[in-house]
């Protein structure tokens, strides 16, 4: 796996510019170390479930959404 650059709080302002969030000025290095250990753990959760032995796996929860004729809106 190629190694990723690190979130700082500069990735963090562009980010949140993307996504058209508004971030309150200072808020970006409050942001920063939590969201770069998010991607690292999430990057090392994605890398363990694509290995061989994880292939057949599925999720213990599904997701679904109701039928448009089953009357809920």
């Amino acid at each position: 796996m190629k190694r990723r650059q690190p979130i700082d709080a500069a990735v963090v302002r562009q980010l949140a510019g993307y996504a058209g969030l508004p971030l309150a000025a200072g808020r970006e290095q409050v942001i920063a170390p939590t969201l770069d250990a998010w991607v690292a753990d999430a990057n090392a959760l994605s890398l363990k479930m694509s290995a061989e032995e994880h292939q057949a796996l599925t999720p213990a929860t599904g997701f679904s959404h109701p039928a448009p004729d089953d009357g809920e809106h």
